[in-house]
């Protein structure tokens, strides 16, 4: 019972709400759609006053330089057809004279025979045969006080004029190098190893 009694009082106070509203439903409030513009400030804004513009001012491009700042251009001087200059010639230099090498001691051994003869007239000629070692060519080779001559060989003949047959052949002979020595030398060469002499019978 006490079930039933409650849910009939509850079904009751429902059904008289819902009569209440509907004589009376709420209604909506206007929304203003007016929408404040934001307006930026201005870094003149603060000091300003009230009713004066804040806008700042456009920038300003400089002017362009006039003719008497811009530099004058110049013209660059034309290329010359100058050629350049022909390269000095420089003489060769010789090069310095070597002294020439010293092969080893100057020498000649001194003639003790009769090399070669052949009579001439009333007299005979007669050559000596000088072998020289030592030394550099060319050689000057002198019989006595005459030069007989210059030489690169080192095998020269002396020439020369003997008739006589009573006494031994004696001379100097004289030998220089090229290198500066110079030797001296005597030579004896007796009658009876002269072949145009007669040798006496015993």
């Amino acid at each position: 019972m006490f079930n039933k009694h409650s849910t009939f009082i509850i079904l009751a106070l429902a059904i008289l709400v819902a009569s209440a509203l509907a004589c009376n439903p709420p209604t909506a409030e206007p929304i203003n759609s007016t929408v404040t513009p934001y307006v930026p400030a201005t870094a003149h804004s603060q000091d300003a006053p009230p009713g004066e513009s804040t806008a700042v001012p456009e920038a300003t491009a400089a002017p362009p330089p006039t003719s008497e700042e811009a530099p004058a251009a110049t013209d660059a001087p034309p290329p010359t057809d100058t050629p350049p200059p022909p390269p000095t010639k420089v003489p060769p230099t010789a090069p310095p004279p070597t002294a020439p090498a010293t092969v080893g001691t100057l020498d000649f051994e001194p003639p003790q025979f009769i090399h070669a003869w052949e009579p001439k007239g009333s007299t005979n000629k007669v050559v000596l045969k000088v072998d020289i070692v030592g030394g550099v060519p060319p050689f000057t080779v002198s019989h006595g006080p005459t030069v007989q001559g210059t030489t690169s060989d080192r095998v020269f003949l002396i020439e020369f004029e003997w008739n006589s047959c009573k006494s031994a052949m004696v001379q100097s002979i004289t030998v220089s190098s090229s290198d500066g020595q110079t030797i001296k030398k005597d030579y004896f060469i007796p009658v009876e190893r002269m072949p145009w002499c007669t040798t006496p019978s015993p």
